[in-house]
């Protein structure tokens, strides 16, 4: 899961790492009288999308006149950006961040992750005294330093001077310098992050160390033990993405389709998704029910899955097992009464306690089409949607 920058910063700003001085807002008006409360005369507005290279695309500009500032909010606030790194659609702006430009006399790229490989935790650096944007390119891999902990050691004073060292940071703020490196290192662990990359990450003329830009990433997996963060998320942004919910027994999956689908199980997703697409049909968003979830629970996530009208037929289709069959039909049930707008609902259940699933399905009616054969129940959803 992905945050906006400014989330990314108050993270930042939570653990006591400075971050530039700026105003979050969601209208033009608001961007204008936000400008005039931090003061000077240039700011710099930042669209907020989950995306990088946002100021190729026009996304990020410094501004140095008030009706300058109104005409450029009007023409991204409600807009959707497009850049090198989102969806060919691109992502809708609403909101934005107005900074003060900060004076670097040195920049710095910083970043922290978990290398997938070994478990390791690794520290990226670099100087950005000759190339602008994104840290350093591939083409110049001698300028990257790398540093890597083991977990069960954890960061040691050693590699924070390394780091030090390599970046060519002043003597005089080393140990400002690695207060922000183990800020890093302990939000990483603390918030179960998969990334945090300072990618403009300055020094003034007075050795004070700022945060320009950042972002952070959050691993998916922790979303149910990190409420305070599966709060941050943003639907908006990130279709094609698996979302968790607060329940551990809850996966929601984005796809594009029209055909809305509750499954159990990711293999069975990925065979009811194959499936649909072989016949001819396109899926739209999937509920994956899986261990511990409720029919509450389940009833809840139907307004994921009717994505507003998106979803023009739902195919259920579950094999119960550790998930009885009954428990789905309930929330399946519920969710239908609460957000279902005439929409076909064809039922596909086998395993504990199917035939009970199907009686209730049969006593409900209202359109809800329950049937044994796997092909039979594709081919009825993708005729429904045809119609």
């Amino acid at each position: 899961m992905n945050l906006h920058e400014f989330q990314a910063k108050q993270l930042l700003r939570e653990v006591g790492i400075s971050v530039a001085q700026g105003e979050l807002v969601d209208s033009p008006l608001a961007a204008v009288e936000a400008a005039r409360q931090l003061g000077g005369n240039q700011w710099i507005v930042k669209a907020q999308v989950h995306a990088g290279e946002r100021a190729s695309a026009g996304g990020i500009r410094r501004i140095d006149d008030l009706d300058q500032l109104l005409i450029f909010s009007q023409s991204l606030l409600g807009k959707r950006l497009i850049t090198p790194q989102n969806a060919p659609e691109g992502q809708p702006v609403s909101q934005l961040l107005i900074e003060v430009p900060f004076v670097a006399v040195h920049e710095y790229f910083l970043s922290v992750t978990t290398a997938p490989h070994n478990g390791k935790i690794i520290f990226l650096a670099a100087a950005l005294g000759m190339t602008q944007g994104l840290a350093l390119s591939n083409q110049q891999p001698e300028n990257y330093h790398c540093v890597e902990i083991e977990p069960v050691a954890g960061l040691q004073a050693f590699q924070c001077r390394q780091l030090a060292l390599k970046l060519g940071i002043n003597k005089a703020i080393w140990l400002d310098f690695f207060k922000i490196v183990k800020s890093l290192y302990k939000l990483l662990i603390d918030r179960d992050l998969l990334l945090i990359e300072l990618n403009s990450f300055a020094e003034d003329s007075d050795g004070k160390l700022v945060v320009l830009g950042a972002k952070i990433c959050v691993d998916d997996n922790a979303l149910p033990r990190q409420a305070k963060l599966a709060e941050l998320m943003d639907l908006s942004q990130d279709r094609f993405h698996l979302h968790h919910t607060s329940s551990p027994g809850l996966e929601l999956i984005c796809l594009e389709g029209n055909i809305g689908c509750v499954v159990n199980g990711t293999g069975l997703a990925l065979a009811t998704l194959d499936m649909v697409q072989l016949k001819g049909g396109s899926i739209g968003n999937i509920v994956d029910v899986g261990e511990g979830a409720s029919a509450t629970e389940l009833a809840a996530a139907f307004g994921f899955l009717w994505d507003g009208g998106h979803c023009e037929a739902i195919l259920v289709n579950i094999i119960g097992g550790i998930v009885q069959c009954d428990t789905v039909a309930t929330g399946v049930i519920d969710g239908l009464k609460k957000y279902n707008e005439n929409c076909q609902v064809i039922v596909r259940m086998e395993g504990t306690k199917a035939d009970e699933a199907r009686e209730q399905f049969i006593q409900y009616g209202y359109g809800v089409q329950v049937v044994e054969d796997f092909d039979v129940a594709v081919m009825m959803a993708i005729s429904s949607v045809a119609e």
